[in-house]
């Protein structure tokens, strides 16, 4: 079950709509970042309730921790504000994407190099232009600092 902490942080990060769209990627899309299928589906006008959406974020949640769970990195992670930083990035980007493309900062979170790993973080590009360079330095910082030092602000995310 996800930390009251990792839901705010995702719901504002993600936003909620409830009518089917087309992420930065072109993946269709509903709620808080869940990804429909099949995605060759035709999703236009499909709508949720607020209640499905939830469903669908906490189930997703429960599906990144446990992906979480199998990466040798995660027995290093000391803090729940660590976990919690990985376990959204697993989220959002997927297990196949940090596994492959963050190998400098799995690195050095196996190392317990907290400033590293935040650094390597802060150095992938693609990802920032997709989620914004807020969301990206709040998770590096989570990484680094090891405590919720940047608190969820009280608007939601464009």
């Amino acid at each position: 079950m996800a930390s009251a902490q990792l839901l705010a942080n995702v719901e504002r990060a993600e936003g909620c709509r409830l009518t089917a769209y087309r992420d930065s990627r072109g993946f269709w899309t509903i709620g808080y970042g869940h990804l429909l299928t099949p995605q060759s589906v035709d999703w236009t006008g499909y709508a949720i309730t607020q209640t499905q959406a939830d469903a669908f974020l906490a189930h997703d949640l429960d599906t990144a921790a446990l992906q979480c769970a199998t990466l040798p990195e995660w027995a290093s992670l000391d803090t729940d504000c660590r976990r919690d930083a990985i376990t959204e990035c697993i989220f959002n980007l997927g297990l196949g994407h940090w596994s492959s493309e963050f190998p400098q900062t799995r690195a050095a979170l196996r190392a317990k190099q907290w400033n590293a790993a935040s650094q390597h973080l802060m150095q992938s590009p693609e990802w920032i232009s997709q989620v914004g360079l807020p969301r990206v330095a709040r998770l590096a910082d989570y990484i680094q600092s090891g405590s919720y030092s940047l608190q969820p602000a009280s608007s939601s995310a464009p």
